[in-house]
């Protein structure tokens, strides 16, 4: 049965950025002037977390994922990215245009924490084939302490409750969209009292779901050998491990 929970995200402080200037493309399609362009518009670009800098006298000390690290925290520690408050899921549309046609459609989905799940249990299937070198940047990428970039899965459609407390009318807390205007996001707080008790139904709906991986194959097989080498060096399984989760 799929696993779904809410957490704390950090999210850029308005008061501190201007979210257009902050913003990136995944790791996976930024071009080398693209980076330059994200470096050279904010001090705080995403893109020193996403695909920073790679020099030639990196060492295991000092790298591209340290330098990230440390920015990260240097933001949360001077309030540029701030954590919420509250548990909460973050619902999200995706606008776009059918390839070949003139036909807009709408995504719906949310952000959340998911239980991660080896593949034998049937719950979360792959489609696409890894490399080796993409997986060990994936888990380079854990020193940033990070879930950035987010995989993506799909499920086939939750209705009812699942529908309406994640439309875009309902519970939200609006953030502002990127430049590129087709992507939305807005805060749940699990505390408020229509989530509060939509929650446990569902929750039951998510136990029949089974999910497959249309993005981030390579961030979710690392994130479960990950999640499996700190119960290896712990010696045992604690269910709390934030490692448990992507």
């Amino acid at each position: 049965m799929a696993q779904v929970h809410p957490f704390r995200a950090f999210r850029y402080n308005p008061a501190r950025v201007a979210f257009d200037r902050v913003l990136t493309q995944p790791y996976d399609k930024i071009s080398p002037a693209m980076q330059e362009k994200y470096y050279a518009a904010d001090p705080h670009n995403l893109i020193s977390i996403e695909k920073g800098r790679v020099f030639p006298n990196d060492s295991a000390q000092n790298n591209v994922y340290t330098r990230a690290a440390s920015a990260l925290q240097d933001w949360i520690h001077n309030n540029v990215v701030v954590q919420d408050p509250a548990l909460s899921f973050y619902g999200y549309t995706q606008e776009y245009t059918v390839p070949g046609s003139e036909e807009r459609r709408m995504r719906r989905g949310f952000i959340g924490a998911g239980k991660l799940e080896d593949y034998s249990a049937g719950i979360v299937f792959a489609t696409n084939r890894l490399f080796p070198v993409r997986k060990q940047i994936a888990w380079n990428s854990f020193a940033i302490r990070a879930r950035t970039p987010a995989s993506f899965l799909c499920c086939t459609r939750t209705q009812s409750a699942a529908s309406t407390r994640f439309s875009p009318k309902r519970n939200q807390s609006q953030l502002p969209p990127p430049s590129c205007a087709t992507n939305t996001a807005w805060c749940i707080a699990c505390g408020s009292s229509p989530m509060r008790s939509a929650w446990p139904r569902l929750r039951r709906r998510w136990r029949s779901k089974k999910l497959v991986i249309a993005d981030g194959h390579h961030r979710y097989e690392t994130a479960v050998n990950y999640r499996n080498e700190q119960r290896s060096q712990a010696g045992h399984v604690d269910p709390n491990a934030p490692t448990n989760s992507r």
